[in-house]
């Protein structure tokens, strides 16, 4: 069944197309946003929303690279029919490839995090041949390069060649032939060089004439030496673009052959874009990720209109097909009723899309069998029709298509018509709906339906709240309470006489007031609880306060406790480090002792004992030691280390029990097993070498137009220096007129190069005096 069109309309979901069409960053993806289909099946909306999920945490945590792709899906169609793509439609090829390859290198080592986005990323062909056949032949700029092809880079090298030729011979001409021009300087007429020719001195120069001045004083003629020399010029110049031609012929049929993963790629980027865009969507609007359910159940918390702004919008809560099928909302007008409708129609859209929803975590939307919203003043004058008129054209379609699980928003139902007819056929129509087993949300002013809703076992009253005190909505839905217009109240507080009031009050009839004293009570009744609520949790939070505070004291007795014991360790190890000291120095008199004495003796049973020592001071000591590294097996002459002394021996025997002989220099001393660690041999370095990686191919022009004199500066600085590296005669500055600004900045540099030879503007056919040809001095 098709979605209601009417219904798509009042809610507004070309504000939220539009919305996520503008986080694309690629035409396809922008496309994909406006056209997505609404979908009743539960595994693609899941699927959906897992995409959203999984590109929404990629932003926050690993951001990919942006998607600089122009549309190329006209270029593609033009390759498949054997046309010849211009350099920027190859261009837009290489950006799409360029792009596959970004993503699939951020994507794919990822796919534990980012499953959804992966499966699209694994679709993507890299082409790398073809993105390097591309890179190799045109430039950014869009000019074919001369390594395009070996005859393209002769020709042009030709060309330059029989330009300085051309131009040597000018201005020898020039030079020569001074007083009969006009001025000393050449210029192009269609194409070939001529000199500015006074009239009266035409017998002086030799050659064709191309044009005249509009007063006929100057002739522009093409001098006899020259043209030989331009007709070669003009033949190359044809060979040129005849060898272009051929470049972006062949690479035409490049990108033809390879069609079918072209167009793979560009779907599985649209995929990616889209499903980003939804990401950047849920990020900048604070979404979350709705439940998606098939058993027709709605729990909204905290949900927001996406198109109120944040600080504006008062969330709201509302559920309906779980324990009830319908909520009817009463209350005063702009409470926020409508508002109401829209969100739960629109978030309920969205999330049909694939988007998350600007609500709380484990919201539920159920799959509608169709969303009907009838929501506005359908009044239309070229139709004569009424507002009544309007709303029932709608409504009668709805209770021919509606059935299970649809969700049916009715504004204002009955409205337009007399009350107690309009108030009869609400009943009936909400009773119709209801036998359908549809989840109905409508809005009304008529008591008679509040009382009908309190009745009815599958409906449930609700109000949006309204401040007496303030005579304000506060826009906060209460379920279960039915509301009240307070038309009389607030015309009371605005000034009305107490006596018209009362008038009022009394006309309303009994079944009227004790409808309204009815709802009165219900609501100080709520009022009266919710006090309640707010003093438990006043105590809740005191409770909690005060298990924080006792959770704070533990905490800082245990950092006493850990501070007493850091004290006491470092007390040990100071001792310990006596110890070591008076060891060190015992061990240097053995050392210096020529031979066994009594002194030596002596010196030896000391050792023993602040050996002792050191071992009782360790067993004394408030934390543990790491434990030993014990080898599988003890092999004498290993090295190991007395953990008391901070000494470096080496084993003199296998051990007997827990004793081990360890040599300290020329000493043996006896030493528990316990105190001993093996010392482990440090691994070799190894140590890597990398190797530079090859030149970029250097262009015979540069670009500078757009940037300041500040951005251009380095740009041409090391521009020079490349093309001198690169052994290069000449080479051209494109800088543009503007301001002047960065002409002179050029000029400036130039002037100052020790390299540079001369510089000057070419004629007006090209560039002029937007630009400067460079030629360097021969070396």
């Amino acid at each position: 069944m098709e979605w209601d069109a009417h219904t798509l309309k009042v809610l507004e979901l070309d504000f939220v197309r539009g919305e996520w069409a503008k986080r694309a960053e690629t035409p396809f993806g922008r496309d994909h946003a406006l056209q997505r289909e609404l979908s009743r099946d539960e595994t693609l909306i899941n699927l959906r929303l897992q995409e959203t999920d999984d590109a929404a945490r990629l932003l926050q945590r690993e951001p990919p690279p942006p998607l600089r792709v122009s549309e190329v899906r006209p270029a593609l169609q033009k390759a498949v029919k054997g046309g010849t793509l211009t350099p920027e439609e190859l261009l837009g090829v290489q950006q799409l490839l360029h792009a596959a390859r970004l993503y699939k290198s951020h994507l794919l080592p990822r796919a534990e995090r980012y499953p959804r986005l992966v499966e699209h990323a694994a679709r993507l062909h890299t082409l790398s041949a073809l993105e390097k056949e591309i890179a190799q032949s045109i430039a950014p700029s869009g000019e074919v390069l001369d390594t395009a092809s070996e005859r393209l880079a002769q020709l042009r090298r030709d060309q330059q060649r029989l330009h300085r030729r051309i131009t040597e011979e000018l201005h020898r001409l020039i030079h020569t032939l001074r007083d009969a021009l006009q001025e000393p300087s050449y210029t192009l007429r269609n194409g070939r060089y001529c000199l500015p020719v006074r009239s009266e001195a035409r017998g002086r120069v030799k050659g064709i004439v191309h044009d005249a001045s509009a007063s006929g004083a100057t002739l522009f003629i093409e001098p006899e030496p020259l043209v030989e020399l331009g007709n070669r010029l003009r033949e190359l110049q044809a060979a040129e673009q005849e060898e272009i031609e051929a470049i972006l012929y062949g690479l035409s049929r490049a990108v033809e052959a390879e069609m079918e993963p072209l167009t793979q790629t560009v779907e599985a980027l649209a995929n990616l874009d889209v499903a980003l865009a939804a990401g950047r969507l849920a990020l900048d609007w604070e979404c979350t990720m709705p439940v998606v359910n098939t058993q027709g159940e709605w729990k909204l918390r905290g949900a927001r209109h996406p198109m109120i702004p944040r600080e504006r919008v008062r969330p709201i809560d509302i559920e309906v097909g779980r324990e009830w099928l319908g909520v009817l909302i009463t209350g005063p007008n702009t409470g926020g009723k409508t508002v109401t409708l829209k969100t739960v129609g629109l978030l309920t859209l969205m999330t049909l899309l694939g988007l998350h929803i600007p609500a709380k975590e484990g919201s539920r939307i159920a799959i509608p069998y169709g969303v009907f919203a009838d929501i506005g003043d359908e009044q239309s004058l070229q139709q004569s029709l009424s507002t009544f008129s309007g709303h029932m054209r709608h409504i009668i379609r709805y209770l021919e298509q509606a059935g299970r699980h649809s969700l049916v928003l009715l504004d204002e139902l009955g409205a337009g018509t007399d009350p107690t007819e309009g108030a009869a056929l609400a009943r009936a129509i909400l009773q119709a709906l209801l036998e359908r087993e549809a989840r109905v949300i409508a809005t009304t002013h008529y008591g008679e339906l509040k009382a009908f809703a309190y009745h009815h076992p599958q409906l449930i009253n609700a109000a949006m709240e309204f401040d007496l005190e303030t005579l304000q909505p506060t826009y906060r839905l209460l379920l279960g309470v039915p509301g009240a217009s307070h038309a009389i109240e607030i015309a009371q507080r605005l000034g009305l006489p107490e006596r018209l009031a009362q008038m009022a009050t009394a006309s309303l009839g009994a079944q009227e007031i004790d409808l309204s004293a009815m709802i009165h009570d219900l609501d100080r009744a709520r009022r009266a609880a919710e006090h309640a609520e707010s003093e438990w949790r006043a105590k809740l939070a005191e409770l909690q306060q005060r298990e924080a505070r006792l959770e704070a004291e533990r905490t800082a007795l245990e950092h006493e406790k850990r501070t007493y014991k850091q004290r006491l360790q470092q007390e040990v190890d100071a001792f310990l480090q006596q110890v070591r000291a008076e060891a060190e120095r015992i061990l240097r008199q053995l050392r210096q002792a020529p031979r066994e004495s009594k002194q030596t003796v002596e010196w030896q049973r000391e050792l023993s004992q602040l050996l002792e020592t050191a071992r009782q001071a360790q067993r004394s000591e408030p934390t543990t030691l790491p434990d030993a590294k014990a080898p599988a097996q003890w092999q004498v002459g290993m090295r190991v280390r007395i953990r008391s002394l901070n000494k470096v021996g080496t084993l003199a025997e296998l051990p007997n029990g827990e004793t081990a002989q360890v040599y300290v220099g020329k000493l043996r001393l006896p030493v528990a097993l316990a105190d001993l660690e093996p010392v482990e041999t440090p691994a070799t370095p190894t140590v890597r070498t990398t190797r530079p990686r090859p030149p970029e191919p250097v262009p015979l022009e540069l670009d500078l137009h757009g940037l300041r004199v500040e951005e251009a500066q380095p740009l041409l600085d090391k521009y020079i220096d490349d093309a001198l590296l690169a052994g290069y005669d000449s080479v051209r500055i494109l800088h543009g007129k503007g301001t002047g600004a960065l002409r002179q900045m050029v000029w400036d540099y130039l002037k100052r190069h020790p390299q540079v030879r001369h510089y000057y503007h070419p004629p007006t056919a090209e560039g002029g005096e937007g630009t400067t040809v460079v030629v360097f001095k021969k070396r």
